[in-house]
């Protein structure tokens, strides 16, 4: 290889790497531009830890959907015991700290880079009108959202089913041991009389994986790259 075709080669390396950077710099301004949705009451909340993301500009290429919470999942309360959600029921009613929903693994869905969560979950909401119960939502250990479940009359105690509809944003989550488990833990303690919920049978719970799409400038920089470093080329040969 002469030097002159070094020195080609040495630009069309340098215009590469260009690109790359420009498709990565857009990509990290997407996943920092968008915000997670919410459902439920209109005083209910689901907020997310991790940077969110935009799905209008980071189409999702796998969505699988879960069952969570659902018949099987194991519970635990500090109050009211541990067991697994029944069919057609729910979990023991939970308001302390630390109490706790958990999925199956999740495994063959696909997805190699767990990057949203789709809620849709329902629980039977007694809060009493100014309470509130805050839960973590965790991926595989990692802490990617939250829910404030409130009460859902404005008045007195709640009484009925609360459903949760949104979707939490959050950088890449690796699979372990080749899936995906869901947890939800409550964060905070509701005092005596206070009220409490229990996580119904029958949610689903949404996992997605998006792409990454080179921005239009970042082709246009890459194929002017290759053109120019042909020409190049073809005038050292």
């Amino acid at each position: 290889m002469n030097g002159n075709t070094r020195r080609v080669l040495g630009i069309l390396l340098v215009l590469c790497f260009a690109a790359f950077l420009m498709s990565g710099a857009a990509y990290a301004s997407s996943i920092n531009s968008g915000s997670g949705s919410t459902g439920g009451s209109a005083a209910s909340g689901i907020g997310g830890h991790q940077a969110p993301g935009n799905s209008s500009s980071r189409p999702p290429d796998i969505n699988v959907n879960e069952p969570f919470p659902t018949a099987g999942d194991a519970y635990c309360t500090a109050v009211n015991g541990c067991g697994t959600i029944p069919a057609g029921g729910s979990t023991a009613f939970a308001w302390t700290a630390g109490d706790w929903v958990e999925s199956t693994v999740f495994t063959g869905t696909g997805i190699t880079s767990l990057t949203d969560l789709g809620l849709d979950w329902t629980a039977n909401d007694l809060l009493l009108a100014g309470q509130q119960e805050n839960w973590e939502i965790y991926a595989n250990g990692t802490d990617t959202g939250w829910y404030a479940y409130v009460n859902c009359s404005g008045s007195g105690y709640c009484s009925g089913d609360v459903t949760i509809t949104g979707t939490i944003n959050f950088g890449d989550i690796a699979p372990v041991a080749g899936g995906y488990q869901i947890e939800i833990i409550e964060s905070n303690t509701i005092g005596v009389g206070g009220g409490s919920i229990a996580w119904n049978d029958g949610g689903m719970t949404g996992l997605s994986q998006a792409t990454t799409t080179p921005e239009p400038s970042s082709l246009a920089l890459l194929a002017t790259g290759l053109a120019l470093a042909g020409t190049l080329f073809r005038k050292l040969r």
